[in-house]
């Protein structure tokens, strides 16, 4: 009489198959943000809006570094560029005021500028 296939040795023999991944978490979408567009932690725009917008801020970000880096400047310059860029983006009402200062923010980052103090103001006003 055969041995009894015990329930492990049954399971070791079923496929495993990779859990499915979802396009929603291909994004990601840092919590900086994310913060943008939440009220007492919850969203109050459609994830899938989120992500647009946040593809178009990090572009916009990208792009002005880019240029910025074009032109030579520097973060001797920091302070006034950032201003420029945001006033822009406010200007154009394109962004929001906290979308235009996490642009702002983003480009300091990628340049490695320290963040001016009435950014920082200004993002912290925002929250």
């Amino acid at each position: 009489m055969a041995p009894k296939q015990g329930r492990d040795e049954n399971a070791a023999s079923l496929s495993i198959q990779e859990p499915t991944v979802y396009d929603h978490n291909q994004r990601l979408v840092p919590e900086s943000f994310l913060a943008l567009f939440a009220k007492h932690g919850r969203p109050t725009l459609p994830r899938d809006e989120i992500e647009a917008r946040h593809e178009a801020a990090e572009d916009l970000a990208l792009h002005v570094a880019e240029l910025f880096t074009a032109k030579h400047l520097t973060a001797e310059d920091a302070g006034d560029a950032l201003r420029r860029c945001f006033d822009g983006l406010v200007a154009a009402e394109t962004t929001t005021r906290r979308e235009a200062a996490w642009v702002a923010c983003r480009v300091a980052e990628v340049l490695e500028w320290p963040i001016p103090a009435w950014l920082a103001e200004t993002v912290a006003a925002a929250d």
